[in-house]
């Protein structure tokens, strides 16, 4: 009876590797019939003649053979019969003693953890690196891709021992139909078949264990009347064995491009292998490999693998005397395995290096690289200790939310205080800690972070392979740093549920760390350094009065700008607080001067003007990147002056250097900024209520800026040749004010301008001038200084310079050059040509009333304080005791109400009066589209605010958190 079902198995089971194909393993050594063949062809040579004769019965081959034919069957499971297994086909003969979970649940922690792959395990499944895991389709077959193939395929590689289990149990699933497997045989005696199977893939003993406790302890040796353990030791060794090249097919390799390295490496072992010899040996239970690798990629995987062999042979021999005794004990023919890749002839005839070769940096460099990565400041080596203090905080955390336990408070303490020897700075956190494989793996080993493991990733990635936890570290350097404070340090370390913490002294030249055991260690981490004499001053003071300054190097206590976790500092037994109040945290309720943006890859970027926080331009994940002021207003076009910018980033995607000072690249987010910003323009705009008003031929001055900070000139941003772009300048007329932006132009059609500079305004300030339908501009001068030229003709807030500048502005003419040269260009070259970096100055037209002396300043001078062309093309109209009138151009506009009389009357208030047409000013694409969403067709924004609100009700709607500060 046996016999039969056994044949007929045989039968209905062949059909399915004799066709081979296997979907998810297109690309993988040969699994079907030949393999099968060769596994029993194995074994045959394996068995003793003395085993064979006198121990194995007929019972046993047939098991094997079955449990052979069963091995490695998952690997030809199609789609149907994948979505059955995830469906949960097989769960009601789920064997618990091994398996805790169902296959759906397995598949969902398996892509859980497929969409945290890192690069090595992207390249290792899918040949690529630039691979989005995503979650395949089972329902649709045209819509599985290659990529999902392999993605399926390496999971049921994984748990193809199991399915074997589950297939002898079950039977071999085609979608909703299955092919039993031996048919008419008990269910024990398909439990003993699988679980020969399965053993294959696991662990030996673990297997005979569970032959002990399913089929009896007195019956272990064998349950069933088979040898059962023997047949699995024979089993794994005759599948570790088939490592020859008549396992695949060598034409078609040559044929073919391997998408993944692991498989295109696995072939080329096989094809590497020339001879197997078991027979012409002077041992008769050694096996000779000879073998021809063409490179050290498969030198090195071949000897690797003939180790694993050796090591199953050694466990193989040991399991069989631990089971059957001496008296009855079967046997396999081999004991060792070698081979001529130990040779040393073989390594000397080789055009290759046969050794293994990796790039490895010394401990001579990686003291180099110390200083220059960080400019020597030890200021770098608290920021890493302190980011990784905080990192380890916020993973606890997320350990103990997910626990319930909300009575978790982290909390960072950073100290500086005397000690015997010198100076000492000390950190400790209550986080996660560490436990002696971190230390080893990780902590010790620069450029190694923690946050990159497997381990890390399971537990802080979700399953749409987002970071749960944010990150302050990134790159690994945190103890490498640390030797800028000083040459030695003392680690105290402890992970959560670990029975005991450790401790250690380390230098960068200790050869050997002695880890010491310490149950008495709390939870989290205690770092102690003795501060280098040569650091001493760069730790022996704190001033919390003397605000951090952009581009500045942070003091030792200046680098976290956040609340949460707390970080306490102390100086010399006394606590302080670096800043006036922390910038606020995702957790918190958004202050009105702050406002919170979304942006792709970002958790959330918060941005704001006030200087009331900790004044740090630049942070991310609350630590201050000290980027220069100058090279961020690069990054956000359109904007003068570059708010404050808090990055919540739990992903890693800010461009950074690796030193943490600067941003390598644009603002990723650098759209959504900028357009939030501009929002904030416009609710200012629209707040705006101190503005001049006209009534007729009066016009009361109250102000004439909106003042926003984005469009002020940035701080330290005084020389002459800089252009604002005037979008705080107001356009008063009659019936309210615009803004002085190109779509409001547009709009409204030609803006006659009449521009008034002035010494400053008192509220109330009346002038007497009808506009004649124009608009009003007022500039306030603000200081002693002298206009430059461009702003003469700009319909920008006109700039100055200081008289005292004009050296260092290296305005003066050169000794021997005439006023009409410049840059050894003659006047007529300049009036052709406009001036390189400057704008053209063509079709320029305006009527300017300048005071006389300034007007002799600029235009009657030897000196070179306008340009030629300027100074040519300029046309003075007429001069009174106290003003000078000139012309730019064709005037097209000017008010004939603004006589010298009205002039006389205002002398000591009025600068500069300038009369032109505007047709050009700003045009920005993203303020543009706002005004057109906001103010839509009708620009004039009436002086009533409730006139605005029934004007404007969209956008009171829409902009009203960023209103709020502007009430």
């Amino acid at each position: 009876m046996f016999l039969g079902i056994a044949t007929r198995t045989i039968a209905e089971f062949g059909e399915i590797l004799e066709d081979n194909k296997l979907y998810f393993f297109e690309e993988y050594t040969d699994h079907g019939i030949r393999h099968i063949e060769r596994v029993l062809a194995s074994s045959d040579d394996l068995i003793t003649g003395n085993t064979y004769n006198t121990l194995l019965t007929g019972k046993d081959i047939g098991f094997y053979i079955l449990a052979v034919l069963l091995h490695d069957i998952a690997m030809h499971l199609q789609l149907d019969g994948f979505k059955h297994l995830i469906d949960g086909g097989l769960d009601h003969i789920r064997v618990a003693e091994f398996d805790k979970h169902t296959w759906k649940e397995l598949w969902d922690d398996y892509l859980s953890e497929a969409k945290k792959f890192n690069a090595r395990q992207l390249v290792a499944v899918f040949g690529e690196e630039e691979v989005v895991v995503h979650v395949p389709d089972l329902s649709q077959k045209g819509s599985i891709t290659n990529n999902d193939k392999k993605l399926i395929g390496e999971f049921i590689r994984r748990h193809h021992p199991r399915l074997a289990h589950e297939i002898a149990l079950h039977g071999f699933p085609f979608g909703a139909k299955l092919l039993s497997f031996a048919e008419g045989l008990d269910p024990k005696h398909k439990d003993l078949i699988g679980v020969i199977a399965r053993s294959h893939g696991m662990d030996l003993r673990t297997a005979i264990v569970y032959i002990e406790d399913n089929f009896g302890r007195k019956n272990k040796r064998y349950p069933l009347g088979v040898h059962a353990v023997y047949l699995m030791v024979l089993l794994r060794i005759s599948d570790y064995i088939q490592i020859d090249s008549s396992r695949i097919f060598p034409t078609l390799v040559k044929l073919k491009t391997f998408a993944s390295p692991v498989s295109a490496a696995e072939h080329q072992s096989h094809l590497s292998i020339d001879h197997i010899d078991t027979k012409f040996q002077d041992d008769p239970e050694r096996i000779h490999v000879s073998a021809s690798p063409k490179d050290s990629n498969a030198f090195l995987k071949l000897k690797q693998l003939i180790k694993d062999i050796q090591h199953e042979l050694d466990i193989s021999w040991a399991v069989l005397g631990e089971h059957y005794g001496k008296d009855e004990k079967p046997e396999i023919k081999y004991r060792r395995i070698i081979s001529n890749l130990e040779e040393e002839i073989f390594a000397s005839r080789q055009d290759y290096v046969a050794d293994a070769f990796s790039f490895k940096a010394s401990d001579e460099i990686i003291q180099l690289m110390i200083a220059p990565l960080y400019g020597d400041n030890a200021s770098f080596g608290v920021r890493e200790l302190l980011q990784n203090a905080l990192d380890a905080c916020k993973e606890r955390e997320v350990i103990e939310n997910g626990k319930g336990n909300a009575d978790y408070k982290a909390v960072v303490r950073v100290e500086v205080y005397p000690g015997d020897g010198g100076m000492v700075f000390t950190i400790r956190d209550n986080g996660i800690g560490m436990n002696a494989d971190i230390i080893k793996q990780y902590f010790l080993k620069a450029g190694a972070s923690y946050r990159k493991s497997t381990e890390w990733r399971h537990k802080f990635i979700d399953k749409d392979g987002h970071t749960t936890v944010r990150r302050s570290g990134r790159f690994g350097v945190g103890l490498l740093a640390a030797f800028l404070i000083g040459d030695n340090i003392h680690v105290e370390t402890r992970k959560a549920d670990e029975p005991f913490g450790y401790k250690f002294d380390t230098g960068l030249n200790t050869t050997q760390i002695n880890l010491t055991k310490d149950s008495a260690i709390a939870q989290g981490t205690f770092i102690s350094i003795e501060i280098k004499r040569s650091k001493e001053d760069e730790f022996n003071e704190y001033d919390t009065n003397t605000p951090y300054y952009n581009g500045e190097i942070p003091n030792w206590y200046e680098w976290y700008v956040l609340g949460h976790p707390v970080v306490e500092y102390v100086y010399r037994g006394e606590k302080f607080k670096p800043f006036p109040k922390p910038d606020p945290d995702l957790a918190n309720d958004l202050p009105i001067d702050w406002m919170g943006i979304d942006a792709a890859g970002f958790n959330k970027i918060h941005w704001t003007y006030s200087k009331d926080y900790t004044n740090a331009e630049l942070a991310c994940n609350g630590i201050i990147i000290p980027e220069d002021h100058h090279q961020s207003i690069a990054y956000l076009p359109d904007i003068n002056v570059i708010p404050r910018i808090s990055v919540f980033d739990n992903e890693g995607n800010l461009p950074i250097t690796l030193d943490r000072s600067k941003i390598t690249a644009q603002f990723p987010f650098r759209r959504e900024l900028v357009e939030d910003i501009f929002r904030d323009f416009m609710a200012c705009v629209l707040m705006f209520n101190s503005t001049s008003i006209v009534r007729g031929d009066s016009i009361e001055c109250f102000s004439e800026s909106f003042n926003h900070p984005a469009f002020l000139p940035p701080q330290g941003r005084t020389h002459p040749s800089y252009n604002m772009n005037g979008l705080n300048t107001v356009l008063v007329c009659e019936k309210g004010f615009m803004i002085n932006a190109q779509y409001c132009i547009d709009k409204h059609g030609p803006v006659n301008i009449l521009c008034i500079q002035h010494e400053g305004f008192e509220p109330g300030y009346r002038l007497n001038i009808d506009l004649n339908k124009g608009f009003l501009q007022l500039i306030e001068k603000g200081g002693d200084s002298v206009m430059h030229y461009n702003n003469i003709i700009s319909a920008t807030p006109l700039q100055y310079y200081s008289e005292d500048d004009e050296e260092e502005w290296n305005w003066e003419k050169e000794e021997g050059e005439s006023p009409e040269e410049e840059n050894g260009e003659n006047e007529q070259d300049n009036d052709e040509q406009p001036l390189k970096g400057e704008p053209s100055f063509r079709n320029i037209h305006c009527q300017v009333y300048m005071k006389k002396e300034k007007y002799a300043f600029l235009f009657k001078t030897d000196k070179k304080r306008i340009e030629a062309w300027m100074k040519k093309a300029h046309k003075l109209l007429h001069e009174t005791e106290e003003w000078a009138c000139f012309q730019l151009g064709n005037v097209k506009y000017t008010n004939g109400h603004f006589t010298n009389e009205l002039l006389e009357a205002h002398k000591d208030t009025i600068d500069l009066v300038k009369e032109y047409e505007l047709s050009k000013s700003s045009n920005i694409r993203i303020l543009n589209e706002l005004l057109a969403r906001y103010l839509g067709e009708d620009v004039i924004i009436p002086y009533d605010l409730e006139e605005r609100k029934r004007k404007y009700p969209l956008a009171f709607e829409e902009l009203a958190r960023y209103m709020e500060k502007y009430k």
